[in-house]
């Protein structure tokens, strides 16, 4: 008895571009620009030829690494499984690991791009208008959340959302030192409580 084989049916070129990406984002972060395109493709699990038929070369592929890493999507959908009964430092916590996970990894694409285009290059062209757009989601998904506990706010929850984002963005600065960076308790704790001693103003010397 014969039996019929079926091919899958192949994926339009847009899915197949983005299964390619999502296969290959850990190998990136763990490898850098050392990652050859026959490890790319055996990630994937395409021909070698595959991977440069739908991308020019090394540096493609990782653009669009950085672009699908900075997808507001996944943040958003984390942030709206989030118990909205928490109290609020239970939440911001929760949503300072996912951002700060987030930034680790877009800085260590970003920093694999850099090692592998010329000096001068410049950002990929909408670069700057797609992480515009991004980090504006993310700021609204923030502002709606900071509006929920606008009671305990001393200021309103876009300016609340913003000094949030800030703090994290710092968090993430490549010139900052590993073991000067704060976690996300102490981003939470630092952003309601502040940095002054409690007890009103410092007492001046005579």
């Amino acid at each position: 008895m014969n039996t019929v084989q079926h091919r899958a049916k192949p994926l339009p070129p847009d899915d197949r571009r983005r299964a390619i990406i999502e296969a290959v984002i850990p190998l990136l972060l763990e490898k850098g620009s050392t990652l050859t395109s026959r490890e790319m493709a055996d990630a994937a699990g395409v021909a070698e030829g595959t991977i440069f038929s739908v991308f020019p070369d090394k540096s493609a592929v990782i653009i669009e690494a950085v672009k699908i890493t900075m997808d507001p999507t996944p943040v958003q959908a984390a942030m709206a499984d989030i118990s909205a009964t928490a109290p609020l430092e239970d939440q911001l916590e929760s949503i300072a690991i996912i951002l700060l996970e987030r930034s680790e990894r877009i800085g260590t694409l970003i920093g694999v791009l850099r090692t592998m285009q010329p000096i001068g290059t410049g950002k990929p062209a909408r670069a700057h208008r797609f992480i515009t757009e991004s980090n504006a989601a993310i700021l609204r998904a923030l502002t709606e959340l900071f509006d929920h506990h606008r009671e305990r706010l001393r200021v309103e929850p876009d300016r609340a959302a913003v000094a949030f984002l800030g703090f994290v963005f710092a968090n993430a600065h490549p010139l900052m030192a590993a073991d000067q960076k704060p976690g996300a308790a102490e981003i939470v704790d630092m952003l309601l409580h502040g940095i002054a001693a409690p007890g009103g103003e410092a007492t001046a010397s005579c």
